[in-house]
Order: C-alpha cells, then structure tokens, then sequence
C-alpha cells in the first residue's frame, strides 16, 4: 500500500451527482482527520518519556525534538506515491509537524518541565486544530 497518510481533495456532492451515500462527506472528514493526527509518533514520544528521568528537562528536549522528526519523516514517506508518480504532501506534512507539537504541549513534554505549558490552552489548542484543520 503506497501513500496511507496521502490526503486526497474533498469531494463536492450536489444534487444530481451519482450515488453519493449518506454520511460521505462526514467520512471524508474523518478520513482527513485521521490521516493529519500524527498517533503513531505520540505514541512513540509516550512510551519513550516514560524512561527519561523526572527532572532531566535537556533529554526530554531532546526526545520531542527527535520524535518531531519522526513525524516529518514518516509522514514525508506515508504522504509519496512513487507508483504513481505523486513526490510528498509538503502541507500535510506540515500540519501532521504542527498536530504533534500541540499535542505535546497538551501532554507537557518537555513544556511542562520549562513551565511553560498552561494546561487549558493546550486542551483547547487540540480541539481548535483538530476540528479546522480537515476542513
């Protein structure tokens, strides 16, 4: 399977157009969604802060920075489609960039160990890009 985080256009139904089922554009939406949430890498950044030490506030600088580039990496790889000729998704990689460091301010990461996380605005940061985005 070739581009699995490849966003494709959304398709515009209108009356008269050929069978277009109920809940389509919904399922278009969450498609989108899905594909720009970057779980695989938070996942990743989860399990790995779990052994950083409370307190060692460079390494834990230093592990969001790397997972940072697993998205990019990832979702430049999972965005190409070399069968068909399609090089990466240069905007949904970068949204997937953007996804991972709202979420990791809404986890604390390494935002939390600086004291610069504000745990509400990381919550509502979320929701915000997480509704717009796909859209």
């Amino acid at each position: 399977m070739t581009a699995p985080f490849r966003i494709q256009k959304p398709l515009v139904f209108r009356a008269g157009d050929g069978n277009p089922q109920p809940g389509d554009e919904f399922r278009q939406y969450l498609g989108r969604l899905l594909k720009m949430i970057p779980a695989e890498v938070l996942g990743v950044y989860t399990i790995g802060a779990g052994f950083i030490p409370k307190g060692e506030r460079l390494s834990e600088a230093i592990w969001a920075a790397i997972c940072l580039v697993l998205v990019i990496v990832v979702r430049t790889f999972g965005t190409a489609d070399p069968e068909n000729g399609q090089g990466p998704q240069r905007f949904p990689v970068f949204v997937s960039a953007v996804a991972f460091v709202i979420w990791l301010y809404n986890l604390g990461g390494p935002f939390a160990s600086y004291h610069v996380q504000i745990p509400y605005i990381g919550s509502l940061a979320v929701l915000l890009w997480s509704f717009l985005i796909p859209y």
